[in-house]
């Protein structure tokens, strides 16, 4: 019996994933220098030593890495105008509700981010029963723990849970917390490779309604 769902949030719930890459592009676009893309897919949905901001001051010595950092963030805040939830997320959540689930956020990013980006969308915090950060962990995705934390909290087995992801690093955190992972990739992720222990890959939550997925997990047990 599926007891909660577990969201990632960027790319997933909010694709920030892809304002992000968008941000990037332009600022390199803005010194001549072609954004490294595969080595920033590389990291999406954890925390990797990999900076592209030392990567374009490699390429152009004079940059400044406050200035770049200031400019990229005000091309990325311009980007995210207008932005919205991902089509589905919203319904999943009063859906889940509505069937008595818990309902879950875990994310390799910070709480700060999440619950300003929350705002951005309009998607109030309370709408869920935890949120488990890169603040409440030492180890984030593709590592299980913030996994494993949820179902903690909840005190649930694995199999009672669904977890929905966007990338390849966020969806192996699930499969090694052993939860039924389905992915939702955007337009950045969708031509990364996944485990193919992922149980489910839907292009939006528009092509199959919760109450379907949670009766195709259901029926592989």
């Amino acid at each position: 019996m599926i007891k909660a769902i577990i969201f990632d949030f960027d790319g997933l719930i909010f694709d920030t994933e892809t304002c992000e890459l968008k941000s990037f592009e332009e600022l390199y676009a803005k010194y001549g220098v072609t954004f490294p893309k595969e080595e920033w897919l590389k990291i999406i949905g954890t925390i990797s030593t990999y900076d592209p901001y030392a990567s374009l001051m490699a390429a152009v010595p004079h940059l400044n890495m406050n200035d770049l950092m200031a400019e990229r963030e005000s091309f990325f805040e311009k980007i995210v105008e207008g932005e919205s939830v991902r089509e589905g997320v919203k319904e999943y959540i009063e859906r889940g509700k509505e069937l008595g689930l818990k309902v879950a956020i875990a994310s390799s990013s910070s709480r700060r981010w999440i619950e300003k980006y929350l705002g951005v969308i309009g998607l109030d915090i309370s709408l869920f029963d935890v949120i488990c950060t890169s603040d409440d962990v030492k180890n984030v995705k593709p590592d299980p723990e913030l996994y494993e934390k949820v179902l903690s909290h909840f005190g649930i087995k694995p199999d009672e849970a669904i977890v929905f992801e966007d990338s390849a690093n966020g969806s192996l955190a699930a499969i090694r917390a052993n939860i039924p992972c389905v992915i939702v990739p955007n337009e950045v992720t969708k031509g990364l490779i996944f485990d193919e222990r992922v149980v489910l890959r839907l292009n939006s939550k528009k092509d199959m309604e919760l109450d379907r997925v949670i009766e195709f997990i259901s029926s592989l047990k």
